[in-house]
C-alpha cells in the first residue's frame, strides 16, 4: 500500500551492483513509494551523474524534499544508507565514464574529503584497475598475429594524433630500433593520407585512436583500405569503429576520474607488442638493436 514502507523490496531481492541497475530497480518500483520517496527517485532517475559527484543535502536541496529521504530510499533498495547506493553512482564517474566536468568535480569532491591523498588514490586505483583488465582481455594470439603482420609487411606505418600521437611516437621510436621498416605518420606538413599514397598489398597500417575518436584517422584507414593495405586498430572499446573496421583489432581501456583519459594500459600494451616484436624477429632483430645501442654509447650521446 502507497505510504507505507514495508522493505519487501529490499529483502526480495538483492541490492543492485551499479548505477545502471540502481536506476532500473527505481523504475521498476516507483509507483509502490510513498510520495516524497517517489521524487527522490524520480531526481536520481533523471539526474544519475549528479548522485555521485554531489552531497546527499545538495540533492536533497535540488530535489526539493528532506535529506532523510534519500536514506530512506537507499534502504528501499538494500543499502545500509545513502552513501552505499552513492557509492554505485561514484563507481560511473571514477571508472572513467561521464562527462569531462563530472570528473573534475568528482576529483575536487576527492581532495574535500581526504585533501591530495584522496586524488593520488583515485588515480593510482584507475590505472592499476586498467592494467588488470587490458590482461583479463588479452588476446595473445592477436598480439602474435599482429607481430607477424609487421615482420612480414615492407612498410609499416604507424598513425595516431591527438592524444594518440605520443603513443604512436613512442612504439615507433622502439619499434624503428628492431627493423627500419616502421615509419611514423603523417610527416610534418602533410596528411596521413598523402603519406601512404603509394602504400599497397605489401604494407601495413598500424594506427590508433581513442574517445573521442579522431575522423582523420578513421578516414585515413578506410583510404588505405581500398588500397588493399593490411590495417591494425588499437581502441580503447571494442565497439569503436577503427576497432571493428580494421583486420585486426586491439584494445587497452583508458577509463580514468581524470579530466582526460589515462594512457597507462595502453602504453603497456605497445610494450608488449615491442617485445614480443624482438623475440620473433630472432637474431637479426638483435643485432640491429645491438648496432643501434653500440653507435649512440660510441657517439658519446649518453652519461653513465
Amino acid at each position: 500500500m502507497r505510504g507505507v514502507i514495508t522493505n519487501r523490496m529490499s529483502s526480495s531481492k538483492s541490492k543492485p551492483a551499479n548505477q545502471e541497475a540502481v536506476v532500473t530497480r527505481l523504475l521498476e518500483v516507483i509507483d509502490d513509494l510513498p510520495s516524497k520517496l517517489q521524487i527522490a527517485a524520480r531526481y536520481i532517475i533523471d539526474h544519475p551523474h549528479e548522485v555521485g559527484i554531489n552531497t546527499m543535502r545538495n540533492l536533497a536541496s535540488e530535489a526539493e524534499v528532506h535529506p532523510n529521504c534519500f536514506v530512506r530510499l537507499a534502504r528501499e533498495l538494500g543499502f545500509s544508507g545513502h552513501e552505499e547506493m552513492r557509492e554505485r553512482f561514484r563507481d560511473f564517474v571514477r571508472s572513467g565514464f561521464g562527462s569531462s566536468s563530472d570528473r573534475v568535480k568528482h576529483l575536487q569532491d576527492l581532495e574535500k574529503q581526504g585533501g591530495t591523498s584522496s586524488i593520488v588514490a583515485g588515480i593510482a586505483e584507475s590505472i592499476l584497475n586498467n592494467h588488470v583488465q587490458t590482461v583479463q582481455s588479452l588476446d595473445v594470439q592477436a598480439l602474435e598475429q599482429a607481430v607477424k603482420w609487421m615482420w612480414e609487411s615492407d612498410r609499416v606505418y604507424v598513425l595516431g594524433l591527438g592524444a594518440g600521437y605520443p603513443l604512436a611516437f613512442n612504439f615507433w621510436y622502439v619499434a624503428r630500433m628492431i627493423r627500419e621498416h616502421f615509419i611514423l605518420i603523417p610527416r610534418h606538413g602533410s596528411l596521413a593520407m598523402d603519406d601512404m599514397l603509394h602504400a599497397g598489398t605489401g604494407d601495413l597500417l598500424f594506427c590508433m585512436t581513442f574517445q573521442p575518436y579522431r575522423t582523420d584517422v578513421l578516414e585515413t584507414m578506410r583510404f588505405v583500405k581500398r588500397q588493399g593495405v593490411r590495417i591494425i586498430g588499437l581502441s580503447d572499446s571494442s565497439a569503436a569503429k577503427i576497432y571493428r573496421e580494421a583486420d585486426l583489432g586491439l584494445y587497452a581501456p583508458t577509463h580514468t576520474p581524470q579530466f582526460f583519459h589515462s594512457n597507462s594500459a595502453v602504453t603497456g600494451l605497445l610494450e608488449m607488442l615491442c617485445a614480443i616484436l624482438v623475440v620473433k624477429g630472432g637474431k637479426a632483430a638483435s643485432r640491429h638493436v645491438e648496432k643501434l645501442n653500440t653507435l649512440r654509447w660510441e657517439s658519446g650521446i649518453y652519461e653513465e
